[in-house]
């Protein structure tokens, strides 16, 4: 019982995704496949209390967020955005071109995004492929998990 509650606190605390390796850690488990077990325990359990929040994957890894049923009621409670406003900017630019060089993206935007798209690399958001002398931006699960898409 006690690596279950590790695990909703440290998700409820990060803020962003934990892989199983994380949790496994965290737990002192060194199983992932009896980490994964209590992962799916603790998500049934959110389920079947109606909680306003869920646990949900993004890949290999696991996140906890507000349900998309209470989210508008409550973000104007949210502390702080989790991407800069140029982050976002050029985010929004990259995923309605999705697959867009960098170079052409600092062509049409301005020299700022490289470090927008470091940004957005680092927090997980886009992927970065080398292509020649740029790189090709993709959105990762992340982006369609957090934004809905």
């Amino acid at each position: 019982m006690e690596g279950k509650r590790l695990i909703e606190a440290a998700l409820f605390i990060s803020g962003r995704e934990l892989s199983l390796e994380d949790l496994c850690k965290l737990t002192g488990i060194a199983a992932p496949g009896h980490v994964k077990s209590m992962v799916e325990e603790l998500r049934s359990d959110y389920e079947d209390a109606g909680s306003s929040l869920e646990i949900f994957p993004i890949g290999n890894k696991y996140a906890m967020r507000v349900r998309d049923a209470y989210i508008q009621r409550v973000k104007s409670f949210a502390q702080e955005a989790e991407l800069s406003p140029g982050a976002l900017r050029t985010l929004s630019y990259v995923a309605s071109h999705e697959g867009a060089l960098k170079s052409s993206l600092a062509k049409k935007i301005g020299p700022g995004i490289y470090d927008d798209v470091r940004e957005l690399v680092e927090k997980g958001f886009l992927s970065s492929k080398r292509e020649g002398r740029s790189s090709r931006l993709a959105l990762t699960e992340k982006f369609h998990a957090y934004f809905g898409k």
